[in-house]
């Protein structure tokens, strides 16, 4: 097991250096130059081509793409990740700031997908080719076309305008989170349910299972306390991959339900061309996937003991 989490620390090294990489060519493949923007924002006049060219040397954009990585790189390891544009304030402090709404949203969202995918899967595989099956899948197929944005203005208006159930917007307490978790969870709890479905029909058809039903078990105490346990195996490590797609699908959401997390902060930057705040916010949201994976594939070792097998002689 020792053996291969440093195996995996190994591999995360080259993947973070790519990422930063990829992040900080953001700032050159986009179409405008990011010291005229700040002429821009600074200025009410348009800014001469001299000016910017003054700007640029200031900001340091006239050296190698080579230097001004290896800078960026080391003011990131500082903690120092820019300066916003819009703001004037610290990149780093306020993804900070807005990081735990998008975490408390993605969590909430993460609970709905457990609580409903994995006993309506459940269902579908012991009921499967039954009427039951057939409309849990219907269902979850349509929970996995429907796009997020539509099924957020429809929830809204029903279970807030109407029926006044769910606060429109807002954060501050877990009802304002209810709703927008329920919705950015919707497409993920129809593909674990099918997941779910798969996993349990295999794991009913093993021998122990059909022992137990052989000596006249239950079939739902068989599922409870056997079959299901087993089945999770494959479903939290799928689960633990969605969570990463979680956290990077918030921002819509965020934006719909009026929540201040990293999403409504990045699409904010998009619209007022905040290079920094967008290196930032992507950097953060690829750092927290990476760390999502390497957590799964290490728990998907713990749960599958046969899989650490030739590390045994080093632990």
């Amino acid at each position: 097991m020792k053996t291969y989490f440093r195996q995996r620390l190994l591999l995360l090294l080259p993947t973070l250096v790519g990422m930063t990489a990829l992040v900080f060519a953001l700032g050159f493949i986009s179409p405008s130059d990011p010291a005229a923007v700040i002429m821009t924002m600074d200025s009410v006049t348009a800014p001469s081509p001299e000016e910017i060219a003054v700007k640029r040397v200031e900001l340091g954009l006239d050296r190698p793409y080579a230097v001004q990585y290896a800078a960026w790189l080391g003011g990131v390891l500082r903690g120092d990740w820019g300066v916003s544009f819009i703001t004037g304030k610290n990149v780093l402090q306020e993804l900070l700031q807005a990081l735990p709404v998008t975490l408390s949203l993605a969590g909430m969202a993460l609970l709905w997908v457990i609580l409903l995918s994995v006993p309506l899967g459940a269902v579908m595989a012991v009921y499967r080719h039954g009427a039951a099956e057939r409309w849990l899948t219907l269902l979850s197929i349509a929970l996995t076309s429907l796009p997020s944005f539509w099924l957020a203005i429809v929830l809204m208006q029903i279970l807030c305008e109407n029926l006044r159930i769910f606060p429109t917007s807002g954060y501050g307490t877990v009802r304002h989170l209810l709703l927008p978790g329920l919705v950015l969870g919707a497409g993920t709890i129809g593909a674990v349910m099918r997941l779910q479905r798969d996993a349990l029909t295999d794991v009913l058809a093993e021998n122990y299972i059909l022992t137990a039903r052989a000596k006249g078990l239950p079939l739902f105490y068989i599922v409870y306390r056997h079959a299901l346990r087993n089945a999770f195996i494959a479903t939290a490590t799928m689960l633990g991959n969605y969570a990463g797609a979680l956290l990077g699908g918030a921002a819509i959401i965020e934006l719909i339900f009026a929540l201040p997390g990293l999403g409504t902060l990045a699409l904010t930057a998009v619209q007022a061309r905040d290079y920094p705040m967008i290196q930032g916010y992507v950097l953060m949201v690829g750092c927290m996937m990476i760390l999502v994976n390497m957590c799964v594939d290490v728990f998907y070792v713990m749960l599958k003991p046969n899989l650490r097998l030739g590390d045994g002689q080093n632990d």
